[in-house]
C-alpha cells in the first residue's frame, strides 16, 4: 500500500505568513492636524484665554475751528476659562503571552512589543473620535434595544466613532441618569449598513434615546473633550468656555441647511461669513473638515460638467476628483467627522492647553505594573498606562464656520 499523506502530516512543517494586517480602523486626521498647532503648558488651575471682543474709539466729523471733539473709548476684551481633563488608555497583558512570543522561533511577532506601538496609535485614534463630539463625551444614540444588540441613529455618528473592546458607559437622553457600563463586543459600522454594536451586558433601564458616553466620566452633565460641534456653534444659549453665547463674539459662524443635500450657496456663504466677521486678513489657514458622504455629495456635484479640461504634466483621469478644494479651500476626509456637516476649520485659531503630554504612566521610573491575585499574591499578568491631560480650544469662533444639518446622498 502506498505510502500517504496523512501518514507523514506529522513530519510537515507549518508556515506562518510573517505579514500582520490590521483589520481596524485607527485615523487620526484632525488631531493629528491639531496636534501640530499652539500648545500652551499650564497647571491644574483653570487657564485664561484673553480676547479682543470690540473696537474702541470714537469716529466722527470734527470742526477744527474750536469746535468740540467729544469724548473716546477703548478697546474692550473678555477672557475664556479652560481645564484640561485627565485622559487615560489602559493596556493588560499576561506574561504567558509575553513568554510565548517573544522569539522569532516562537512567533512571527513580539506580542507585548507590538501592543506598545499600538496602543499609542489606538489613543491618537480614540482622541481624533473623541474630538467630533460637542464636549459632553456622547459618541453615539441608542435607537433599539434587542438583547444584547444596540441599534444606534445612523446621524450624527451612528457607530463610527465606537470600536471592539472600548468601555461605554449609558446614559439617559437628559445626560443625569447613568444607568450603567458595557463592553462592545462587536460592531457593524460600515457605509450603507445598519449602525450597531453587540455588548456584554447591557445596562438595567437602557431604551431608545440613550447616550453612549466615554468611560470614566461621572456625574450629571459630562465633560470631556470640547470637539468641533462645541466651538464650531452658533448657540446664543449657554456657556462656551466660561463665557455666555448671548455674547455675539461667543457664536461662531455657521449655515444651517435643513436637511437639504448639499449644494453651492451654503458653502459660499460660510466662508462670506468669515470674511465679514473678521476680514480679509484675518482668515488664517482653513480646511474643509468632512465625512466622505458631504465629499461625495460634493463630487456629485460636479458630474454634470460634460467637459474636462485637463492640462500640464499630470494627465491621468480622474472623475472622483481626488485632489479637491471647495472655493479654493483643501477638503480634509475624516471618517470620524459628522455625516451631516462640512466644518470650515481655521487652523490659526484651534489649539490647546496641557498639563502633561501624552506619556506613560510612570511611578517612581516605572511605567510597568503587576495586576494582583485574589489571594493577594501577584498575578500572572501586568499593565501600562498612555495618560494625557489635555483640553483644546478656539480663540476666535468668528474665524470658523459650518455647514450643518445635510442631507446625506445615497448610499450613506
Amino acid at each position: 500500500m502506498a505510502l500517504q499523506n496523512s501518514q507523514v502530516v506529522a513530519l510537515q512543517l507549518e508556515k506562518v505568513r510573517p505579514k500582520l494586517p490590521v483589520l481596524y480602523e485607527r485615523d487620526d486626521t484632525f488631531f493629528s492636524m491639531i496636534q501640530k498647532r499652539e500648545v500652551e503648558r499650564v497647571s491644574t488651575r483653570t487657564a485664561r484665554i484673553p480676547l479682543q471682543v470690540q473696537p474702541g474709539g470714537s469716529f466722527g466729523y470734527a470742526s477744527f475751528d474750536g469746535g468740540d471733539l467729544g469724548r473716546g473709548s477703548g478697546t474692550s476684551y473678555d477672557f475664556a476659562q479652560i481645564t484640561p481633563v485627565g485622559i487615560r488608555f489602559a493596556v493588560e497583558i499576561t506574561k504567558l503571552v509575553e513568554y510565548a512570543t517573544n522569539a522569532s522561533d516562537k512567533a512571527v511577532e513580539n506580542a507585548a512589543k507590538r501592543n506598545v506601538a499600538d496602543a499609542m496609535k489606538q489613543f491618537r485614534r480614540d482622541l481624533d473620535a473623541s474630538l467630533q463630539t460637542a464636549g459632553n463625551g456622547v459618541f453615539g444614540t441608542v435607537s433599539a434595544v434587542a438583547g444584547s444588540d444596540l441599534t444606534l441613529a445612523n446621524v450624527p455618528y451612528g457607530a463610527r466613532l465606537l470600536r471592539e473592546n472600548q468601555r461605554v458607559q449609558v446614559y439617559d437622553s437628559t445626560l443625569t441618569t447613568n444607568r450603567g457600563t458595557c463592553t462592545i463586543a462587536a460592531l457593524t459600522k460600515g457605509l450603507g449598513q445598519p449602525q450597531s454594536i453587540t455588548v456584554d451586558a447591557v445596562p438595567a433601564g437602557t431604551v431608545a434615546g440613550d447616550m453612549l458616553i466615554v468611560d470614566g466620566v461621572s456625574g450629571a452633565s459630562p465633560t470631556f473633550i470640547y470637539g468641533i460641534p462645541y466651538h464650531h456653534n452658533t448657540s446664543t444659549v449657554g456657556t462656551w468656555m466660561g463665557i455666555s453665547r448671548g455674547n455675539p463674539y461667543a457664536v461662531a459662524n455657521g449655515v444651517n441647511a435643513n436637511g437639504a443635500a448639499l449644494t453651492l450657496p451654503p458653502i459660499r456663504l460660510a466662508f462670506n461669513q468669515i470674511r465679514q466677521s473678521v476680514g480679509v486678513d484675518s482668515l488664517g489657514s482653513l480646511i474643509w473638515h468632512g465625512h466622505p458622504a458631504q465629499v461625495a455629495a460634493y463630487e456629485e456635484l460636479g458630474f454634470v460638467i460634460s467637459e474636462i479640461e485637463k492640462g500640464g504634466s499630470n494627465q491621468d483621469l480622474d472623475l472622483l476628483f481626488r485632489n479637491k478644494t471647495m472655493g479654493g479651500v483643501r477638503i480634509k476626509e475624516n471618517v470620524h467627522a459628522d455625516t451631516t456637516r462640512f466644518d470650515l476649520i481655521n487652523l490659526e485659531t484651534w489649539g490647546r492647553v496641557e498639563w502633561l503630554p501624552i506619556d506613560f504612566y510612570e511611578v517612581g521610573g516605572s511605567t510597568v505594573f503587576p495586576v494582583y491575585g485574589a489571594s493577594g499574591g501577584l498575578a500572572a499578568s501586568y499593565l501600562f498606562y498612555l495618560v494625557t491631560g489635555v483640553q483644546f480650544f478656539v480663540d476666535n469662533p468668528k474665524a470658523v464656520s459650518s455647514v450643518t444639518n445635510l442631507g446625506l446622498p445615497s448610499g450613506y
